[in-house]
């Protein structure tokens, strides 16, 4: 993680994401620039948690660790977005992990901080009310898919979740064929399964695999397979 103090940065920021309202010119001293490199980990599951970031540029990875010590993805989040709402709202340890997906740039400000700042406007309030709502519907439907889904439908998902742009391009780390088992398990499927769900997409011409490194093909079909993207 890098950090910077450039106030003038970090106020074109708030104005991004329309938080400039709720803080002064005086109050930029209190909040911190950060980037992350892709795949750094920005909170851990269990840790005290004693700041909020504000997600302005990128997408992250939000995830949990089973009972077997597998990591299940629960929801990709694009910027603009809140990290550590919920912690904030409980006062309580990091319920999950958060891991950036791509190059990240976030705000940063201590809880204690934001209190003094914020207080009890109405306004922050039910903006932090309405990211946690989102928040929770989205793993309610998560629970709800991961039952009711096929394999290939939450590979799909997965796979428009880390693609880099509207043409459908992987980051190709993501793919390599070692890390197939990682995926299977984030997904929340075995190895060989999911070895017979890519040659299935790939017989499909969805999307196919070249030294190891899978590409998508055909990006609508996949959409379409995708149905509603269940990771976002």
């Amino acid at each position: 993680m890098r950090i910077t103090d450039n106030q003038p940065l970090i106020y074109s920021y708030l104005q991004k994401i329309n938080l400039h309202e709720f803080f002064s010119i005086e109050d930029l001293n209190k909040i911190q620039l950060c980037s992350f490199a892709k795949g750094e980990n920005m909170i851990s599951a269990g840790e005290p948690l004693k700041e909020m970031f504000f997600l302005v540029e990128g997408k992250v990875k939000v995830y949990t660790i089973t009972a077997e010590d597998k990591r299940l993805i629960i929801r990709f989040q694009k910027n603009p977005a809140m990290l550590g709402d919920i912690e904030f709202a409980n006062e309580e340890a990091a319920m999950n992990s958060v891991e950036a997906s791509t190059e990240c740039i976030a705000l940063r400000i201590s809880y204690k901080n934001l209190k003094d700042i914020i207080g009890d406007n109405p306004s922050f309030l039910l903006l932090l009310l309405k990211s946690i709502a989102q928040k929770f519907r989205t793993k309610t439907n998560f629970t709800t898919f991961l039952v009711l889904y096929p394999v290939e439908v939450r590979f799909a998902s997965y796979l428009l979740s880390i693609s880099t742009d509207s043409k459908g391009n992987l980051f190709r780390e993501e793919m390599k064929n070692s890390s197939l088992i990682e995926i299977a398990d984030t997904i929340g499927t075995s190895y060989r399964h999911l070895n017979r769900v890519i040659q299935k997409l790939c017989d499909q011409q969805i999307i196919e695999r070249i030294d190891g490194t899978i590409h998508i093909k055909n990006i609508n079909k996949l959409r379409n397979l995708a149905k509603d993207n269940i990771y976002e």
